[in-house]
């Protein structure tokens, strides 16, 4: 028998691709993102119930809608049967969105869940599979590539409650921060299970994930299917061959995105070690980022990066030579000797300057950041050449 599912504050165009796809399911709403609280069902009709919220409404005034604001177009059904439908067998697939800026509220649309959480904020860029062992059938949720990053909450369970949860079931975290919070986790609880996981690039293809290749597991469909199930259709095997083949493409495909981007970490971490070994790009980036803190004096931190360029290379001629930057070295040089009486020394508190407007500022700061890349750029070429030397050494 195919399980009912209740799709809480999912696109409702879900329904529709789900049903077509032979799926028993059903659309409701928490009322928390549209201010009406609507349930087509008792809460222990339904086998499997998917959560995802997509904001928090707000009210006239600014703030966020009032609990007690949220209409319920069905007091006849009552979610305070969850609790133990979930321990008779229910699962629920929750994905913890960032729906308000509000702690308060963001807690607010999580809470009614039983067995939940809490959900500080929190704004984790990079998350990890956990080390601990999960049920199989979660695999396909587990990648970490899918994640919609920064994480924008974490999973904060007190100990006690832990050791409850491993007593009467298990609790494995799926994902983790480098910090060990969790992020993503799985609680089994009775005979039911909560499958809580942050928000995904794609939250809908996951929930189809979710439904095509681990329900199935969980409730073990195939064990006992009838006939017309167990006899393949010429379409189905088609369809079936197409399948394997994309899968096998996607996997390769994943792994080589993953090498990539380690790849790119690492070029990135060789990137700021040979810049910040070299005396002279390690001078002309203080200076930058000192004109871009003190605006009344910006014009000469800018000017003491050509100044700097001047003297590694032996004469303003030479530096513009190699640069390739003419007419952003003479912006600068221009509007900075025009700004100060004496530009090779730092204004004195209180001495009068020529103000510039933004727009010739702007452009000064933009000449500047090609200086600097142009720079920049000849210590990589160094780089290669020395890489090359030795290569033909």
């Amino acid at each position: 028998m195919m399980p009912s599912i209740l799709l809480l504050d999912c696109s409702t165009d879900l329904v529709g691709v789900f049903k077509r796809q032979g799926f028993d399911v059903d659309f409701g709403s928490m009322g928390f993102s549209g201010g009406t609280r609507y349930l087509p069902s008792q809460i222990y009709e339904k086998n499997i119930i998917i959560y995802n919220p997509c904001n928090f409404l707000r009210d006239s005034t600014g703030g966020y809608i009032a609990i007690g604001k949220i209409k319920n177009n069905t007091p006849e059904y009552d979610l305070g049967h969850l609790k133990n439908h979930i321990l008779k067998g229910a699962t629920m697939l929750i994905f913890v969105n960032r729906v308000a800026d509000d702690p308060n509220k963001q807690h607010e649309a999580y809470a009614w869940i039983p067995f939940m959480p809490n959900v500080p904020f929190t704004k984790d860029q990079e998350a990890i599979k956990t080390h601990f062992s999960y049920p199989e059938f979660l695999q396909p949720l587990s990648n970490t590539l899918d994640l919609d990053t920064p994480v924008m909450q974490k999973l904060v369970v007190p100990k006690e409650q832990i050791e409850f949860y491993q007593k009467v079931g298990s609790f494995v975290p799926i994902f983790l921060n480098r910090n060990d919070d969790i992020l993503g986790l799985y609680i089994k609880i009775g005979e039911g299970r909560l499958i809580i996981l942050p928000r995904f690039k794609s939250n809908e293809d996951i929930i189809a994930t979710f439904l095509n290749r681990v329900m199935p597991k969980i409730y073990d469909l195939g064990i006992h299917a009838n006939i017309i199930d167990q006899f393949a259709s010429p379409n189905e095997k088609i369809v079936k061959e197409k399948i394997e083949k994309i899968e096998v493409v996607l996997q390769k495909a994943t792994e080589t995105l993953g090498n990539a981007k380690e790849d790119l970490e690492t070029a990135k971490r060789e990137k700021t070690n040979i810049v910040k070994s070299d005396p002279t790009a390690a001078l002309i980036l203080s200076y930058f980022e000192t004109a871009t803190q003190q605006d009344d004096v910006a014009l000469y931190y800018l000017y003491k990066i050509i100044d700097a360029l001047e003297k590694k290379y032996g004469g303003e001629k030479e530096a513009k030579q190699i640069s390739g930057c003419n007419v952003e070295w003479n912006l600068i040089g221009k509007l900075a000797n025009e700004s100060y009486a004496d530009i090779r020394h730092a204004p004195k508190p209180g001495e009068k300057v020529k103000e510039w407007g933004t727009t010739e500022i702007k452009s000064c700061f933009e000449a500047a950041e090609k200086i600097i890349h142009s720079y920049l750029n000849t210590l990589f070429s160094s780089s290669k050449d020395n890489n090359n030397g030795d290569d033909e050494s």
